[in-house]
């Protein structure tokens, strides 16, 4: 164990699951447990569920579950020492580590290696650019930006020198290792392999702080007309620009109060925008808005509004976007700003109110991409058939039927279409979608095919699955298990190992569920024991003779059908009348045995 499992157990019972998810997913009380949209999956209608009693938490929809370590193992992409420790951080547990295997130590030290220095990077370029008097075109630059020293000093800006060996020698002062110095992404090898260069140079340095407040990568901008003109930290074991946006980590708190959020590109949109008080903002790092994204932002608000630059290429980026919105679930509007504008010019021009102002007349998705199909056009017979053309698939996405028709019809208004002719373009497009979508089988079907004999083959997991769920909420019936070693005559591997570990916990219902999350060891059994524990326990009268019932008849079922497959083999080997040849007879065996995880 890399963390005494007494130190787990503490952290565990100190912790708040109902505290530490509401930071990133929006959660509303309905008796006794918490629901909100899942962070994990796209859904329109709360299926995640937050027991603040069992400390764990459920998705009724992709079966997602575990306790506190798991959501910030799986939320933040955290190993499990990681997740463990920032909890820890969290209620100012400390926590002592034993031995752990020489590569996973190695990975967890260069993690927290490069966090830390990225944390002294910042500092460096933080410095020069408060005190180096080579830094005074940078300074310059930033004040006619209109970005004030107030919000260089919040947001850490900084300033990379003019020269290809300042980080190098910066590096060498602090006696860093190569594999660190490679790993961070701030110099590069150079081609004759003799040595480093900065990768950042005579640019405005943006630290990019992720969820958890780390410093993660860094941002550079030119102040000419350079390119490229931004430059960003590569992909690193700390930063991955897939699931991080700008600002966040200072913009959740106004997301979650205004209930929404808008989205622009750059780093100084973002500054621009926060500075004169729409703080609600994010900025894409340049890229394309991913699926994690906009699970991340759907912790903060139910409805977003991109406002990207007036040109082509924003409108093109506004264009790709919006479709892992519709995907995601999220509602999301389109803020065309007048054109030549950004979002940085426009509210250091007119200000946060008329910003604010046009907001509120931004664009529905289909509005927009309907406007830009016709600007692409044109509006002869020819172009408003290629519009409808482009059109088919974005209105066979929208899943509401009523928004669809109404869409339908004001598209057909607008091309001057008969409407029916337009409802046949979508229907056929609404067709071929539901011909190529995966069909993805539910958490029932899934499991029975480990069973093998069809319908009682299913029965049986129905049967061992109920116990199971009967073992986590009734200690009464954890004894009787116990006496009656029901255990090993279950078909089921997954549950049978779970409950064999179950049965030898003490505890009550509530602890015993928290306790058994730290002792399991996948994910697969973590997520099967939050659906469990998540269920209603029911009323515990005659519960001992419900649970004696089944398991007499998981005994006798498994009893039966093993000394039929018996008899047919010695049947067999006598030369009898076994209606299946010996051969067959033992490889059915083995197949079973190895089904249910016998060896």
């Amino acid at each position: 164990m890399l963390i005494p499992q007494e130190k787990i157990s503490e952290i565990i019972n100190a912790s708040d699951i109902v505290d530490i998810i509401s930071e990133s997913v929006m959660l509303k009380k309905s008796g006794r447990n918490y629901f909100g949209l899942c962070p994990f999956h796209s859904e329109k209608s709360p299926s995640f569920s937050v027991s603040p009693e069992k400390q764990m938490f459920h998705c009724f929809g992709c079966k997602a579950g575990g306790n506190v370590f798991s959501f910030l193992m799986r939320h933040l992409g955290l190993s499990f020492p990681e997740a463990v420790k920032m909890a820890a951080r969290r209620y100012n547990i400390q926590v002592e580590t034993g031995q752990v295997s020489p590569e996973r130590q190695r990975q967890l030290a260069l993690k927290e290696g490069l966090f830390r220095l990225n944390s002294q990077v910042m500092e460096h370029y933080c410095g020069l650019l408060k005190d180096s008097p080579r830094a005074d075109m940078a300074r310059k630059y930033l004040e006619d930006r209109g970005i004030t020293s107030e919000t260089i000093e919040r947001f850490s800006l900084g300033y990379a020198l003019e020269s290809w060996d300042d980080m190098v020698s910066f590096f060498r002062r602090l006696k860093l290792g190569r594999r660190l110095a490679e790993q961070s992404g701030l110099v590069l090898a150079r081609e004759q392999k003799n040595g480093y260069y900065d990768r950042f140079r005579n640019r405005v340095i943006f630290p990019i702080v992720d969820i958890s407040m780390q410093v993660a990568g860094f941002g550079g901008r030119v102040m000419d007309d350079s390119m490229p003109k931004y430059l960003n930290s590569p992909e690193t074991p700390v930063y991955s620009k897939g699931r991080i946006l700008y600002g966040l980590h200072a913009a959740k708190q106004y997301c979650r109060q205004a209930d929404c959020v808008y989205i622009v590109e750059g780093y100084f949109d973002f500054l621009s925008l926060f500075q004169n008080g729409v703080r609600n903002t994010v900025a894409s790092l340049g890229t394309a808005l991913t699926s994690e994204h906009v699970r991340l932002l759907k912790g903060y608000a139910s409805r977003a509004v991109l406002v990207f630059d007036s040109d082509d290429a924003g409108i093109n980026a506004a264009k790709r976007s919006v479709a892992t919105f519709v995907t995601e679930g999220l509602d999301v509007r389109i803020l065309v700003l007048p054109r030549g504008q950004d979002p940085d010019s426009f509210v250091n021009a007119f200000g946060a109110q008329a910003f604010q102002e046009a907001a509120e007349k931004a664009m529905s998705v289909i509005d927009f991409l309907t406007e830009t199909a016709v600007n692409k056009f044109g509006n002869s017979v020819e172009g408003r058939i290629a519009v409808l053309d482009e059109m088919k698939g974005h209105l066979a996405s929208v899943e509401d039927s009523a928004a669809r028709s109404l869409y339908v019809r004001e598209l057909a208004q607008q091309l001057g279409i008969d409407e029916s002719a337009v409802l046949e373009k979508v229907r056929d497009a609404v067709t071929g979608l539901k011909a190529g979508r995966p069909v993805s089988a539910g958490f029932g079907e899934a499991m029975a095919p480990e069973q093998g004999g069809g319908d009682e083959g299913l029965e049986s997991f129905r049967r061992e699955r109920q116990v199971l769920a009967m073992l986590l909420h009734y200690p009464e019936v954890r004894d009787e298990a116990r006496k009656r070693g029901v255990l090993d005559y279950f078909y089921c591997g997954q549950l049978r190992r779970i409950g064999t570990v179950l049965v030898g916990l003490e505890g009550s219902e509530n602890s015993l569920a928290a306790h058994l999350m730290t002792v399991l060891t996948t994910d697969e059994d973590r997520e099967l024991v939050a659906s469990l524990a998540m269920m209603d326990g029911g009323q515990s009268e005659k519960v001992l003779e419900k649970a004696n019932f089944l398991m007499k008849r998981i005994v006798k079922v498994r009893n039966r059908n093993e000394n039929t497959l018996a008899n047919q083999i010695r049947r067999a080997e006598q030369g009898g009348d076994s209606q299946l040849p010996l051969d067959l007879l033992k490889k059915r065996q083995e197949e079973i045995r190895q089904l249910h995880g016998y060896k």
